[in-house]
């Protein structure tokens, strides 16, 4: 390729590229065709009018008068036929001019092309006045100002620097990182891309060189995280701003300016509304309804910058920061989320509730599976009103794959949808499956009975109806229509968490895969039962429709004989009557055991609540010789976990001052709403001085810096 320099000048820092010098040559060829072509005209006519004046002349000199005159007519004819002549070789030629050169020097036409000259073809104008444009065989070329790239459009792709911008989509399955070093291995070199930005799912970056941008697009198609990447190179450049928006800002850039400087002022503001006093609790609920948020004109719903933004400043305004809501934003992707651990390492409270999030693989970006700074220290999540937890509750084994599968990306979580459920993973703690060795029993402050009962009177009813409904139940449950009332009502729940207690673990009963298909059919467990329809349904009311029901159940053996295997509290009480307006005495008898199921031989636990009304004189309950009969009947079945936890202490319990009955029914109230165990109930007060009302409203700041385990 020929060299382009310019006479009295240094040659320009970015030489022409082959292709410009080949159209250069072409129109040099086309030049040297069309004088050609000129001369072959003139030519020709000279010789037609040689030609023609010597048969004029001759005809003079030997041809009559009369013929002369009329050959003289014959001559005009013969003069218009020589123009037409002359004509069709000038277009002849000017076409022949127009087509040779078309070969290896690719002649340039300007029919074709638009334009006369190279000049306009490359963008440079009019050659500049006095300064001839030669190159090393003193030809004319085209001639740009030094130190300028040859192709001056401004929307070429080419920066000032030489850096190229690229666009691509179809990366959002994975992060910024992963994708770059998926190019580079792919390329074989490092893509050393620069200004990120994005416009909807388009990500935009600048690579060094058009080498590294020519190989990207080569990649175009190539599938990424279950996606196929499409990677262009921009004509025409996407502008960010005047600066052009930082990657990790929003309207605005990484080297300020007043509009990215009013930006952050905002968003700063809006965190000032947003956090509490002591800066460790982050609301950032429904922010498309917040009235800064509309004053930038931001949709949060499709602007993942925005939510990066907000989180980096957030970091540097409050790093305590251990509890932040997300809920109401309409989040269906958690991509703009991805950075939360980095910024947030002790964050320990999550809720994002009521989103649009529909798959549990969006969950990975915060997790020890996507991340490479995951939620380590979370305690708490809610999904609660997300597509992809109702959609899991509503499944054959609800609630028990529901947690499974959160609890894979973030085993730490002691509490879920504000439910708490046991952790898989504890720093220093044995893991579900792998029991520490060290591991004792937890020791309570309080001593354990094994059964509570209110008097003597109550007790003797209690054993008495027990024996023989337990009797029925595994022998004759035809015959327990006697005993429940016409109206009574029955609901079974079935907790299919498993248990993570050092005895559940290295007992075998415990380990057996029990199904509990047959049980879930039923189940009125509210945590996965959502509709009103199916809880109601799910209530069985009437004694038939209860008989019905029990006999669908597996065959069971309670061992009764075994008095140590069941523990179980029974006090009485006045409820209103229902045919009487006095009230009416009942007992209450919660009971917690365990049976085996026939044939398949599972040990499941159980635990069952009863109410019992007096059995009436001459009742269906009093002639089968029971001394009440059943109103209500609970019943919930788990996993087997032994009888060791109502087992009486052998061990003195630890000291515990004594409570005046006013600070007794403050640690019932408050341990009632907080779900703190009794332990942490009393450390509780007693840090605010017994100042209920102070431990009631501190609570939600302090929650996410305490341990699983001070929750039951």
């Amino acid at each position: 390729m020929d060299s382009v320099r310019v006479i009295g000048k240094q040659a320009p820092s970015h030489p022409f590229t082959k292709s410009d010098v080949e159209v250069m040559r072409g129109m040099r060829v086309r030049l040297t065709h069309r004088k050609f072509g000129f001369i072959i005209a003139i030519q020709t006519v000279l010789l037609l009018l040689v030609g023609f004046w010597a048969i004029y002349v001759v005809a003079l000199c030997t041809l009559p008068i009369c013929v002369r005159f009329n050959w003289m007519n014959d001559w005009i004819v013969l003069a218009s036929l020589l123009v037409a002549i002359v004509n069709i070789v000038g277009s002849m030629n000017s076409r022949f001019s127009g087509q040779r050169g078309r070969g290896r020097g690719r002649g340039y036409d300007s029919n074709q092309r638009g334009s006369d000259t190279v000049f306009s073809r490359l963008g440079g104008g009019q050659p500049p006045e006095g300064q001839p444009l030669v190159n090393d065989r003193g030809r004319a070329v085209s001639q740009f100002p030094a130190g300028k790239a040859p192709f001056g459009d401004p929307n070429t792709s080419l920066q000032n620097d030489g850096r190229v911008q690229v666009s691509i989509k179809g990366w959002r399955g994975g992060t910024e990182d992963s994708l770059q070093k998926f190019l580079s291995n792919k390329i074989g070199r490092a893509v050393g891309a620069t200004d990120i930005n994005y416009r909807g799912d388009i990500m935009y970056i600048l690579v060094p060189s058009m080498e590294i941008a020519q190989n990207l697009l080569k990649l175009s198609g190539i599938r990424f995280a279950g996606d196929k990447l499409s990677i262009q190179i921009k004509t025409r450049p996407v502008t960010f701003g005047s600066a052009g928006h930082a990657q990790d800002g929003f309207s605005g850039s990484r080297g300020g300016g007043s509009d990215s400087i009013a930006v952050r002022d905002r968003l700063v503001a809006l965190l000032q509304t947003r956090a509490d006093s002591q800066g460790t609790v982050l609301d950032l609920s429904a922010l498309s309804r917040d009235n800064i948020i509309q004053s930038l004109s931001a949709n949060p719903l499709h602007d993942d910058k925005l939510f990066k933004a907000i989180l980096i400043l957030a970091a540097q305004l409050y790093p305590g920061i251990v509890t932040i809501n997300f809920a109401d934003n309409g989040l269906s992707s958690l991509r703009p989320l991805a950075d939360i651990g980095a910024h947030f390492p002790n964050l320990r409270n999550l809720s994002l509730m009521n989103n649009a999030i529909t798959d549990f693989r969006e969950l990975d970006c915060l997790a020890a599976a996507g991340s490479k700074v995951p939620l380590a220290q979370l305690s708490e999540l809610i999904l609660t009103g997300n597509p992809v937890s109702d959609a899991e509750l509503r499944g054959p084994n609800g609630g028990a794959s529901y947690i499974e599968k959160v609890q894979q990306r973030f085993p730490t979580i002691s509490m879920l949808d504000m439910n708490p459920v046991i952790p898989r993973a504890q720093l220093g703690q044995a893991t579900p499956g792998r029991p520490d060795a060290n591991a004792t029993s937890k020791q309570l402050p309080f001593p354990v009975a094994q059964s509570f009962v209110e008097n003597q009177n109550v007790n003797d009813l209690t054993n008495t109806f027990l024996a023989g409904f337990f009797g029925l139940y595994d022998g004759n449950r035809h015959g327990l229509a006697d005993i429940y009332d016409q109206c009574a009502v029955f609901s079974l729940m079935v907790d299919t968490t498993p248990p993570t207690s050092t005895f559940a673990q290295t007992n075998p009963h415990s380990q057996k895969r029990i199904d509990f298909s047959t049980y879930i059919r039923i189940s009125r467990n509210l945590t996965r039962v959502k509709t009103h329809q199916k809880r109601v349904s799910a209530l069985i009311v009437g004694k038939s429709a209860i008989i019905q029901a029990i006999l669908q159940l597996p065959a069971t053996q309670h061992p009764v004989q075994d008095s140590q295997r069941f523990s179980f509290d029974a006090w009485q009480t006045d409820v209103d009557g229902t045919s009487e307006p006095q009230t009416q005495a009942v007992v209450t008898v919660v009971i917690h055991g365990e049976f085996t199921e026939q044939p398949s031989q599972n040990v499941i636990s159980f635990d069952r609540v009863f109410v019992l009304a007096p059995a009436l004189p001459g009742s269906p309950a009093a002639m089968a010789g029971s001394p009440c009969t059943i109103t209500n009947d609970q019943l919930t079945i788990r996993r087997y976990n032994g009888f060791q936890s109502w087992m009486p202490s052998t061990t003195e319990p630890t000291p515990v001052p004594s409570l005046t009955p006013e600070q007794q029914e403050m640690a019932r109230a408050l341990q009632e709403l907080t779900g703190l165990n009794a332990e942490w109930t009393l450390k509780c007060l007693e840090n605010y001085g017994w100042d209920y009302q102070q431990a009631l409203s501190q609570f939600p700041q302090i929650r996410g810096t305490l341990p699983p385990e001070a929750f039951h």
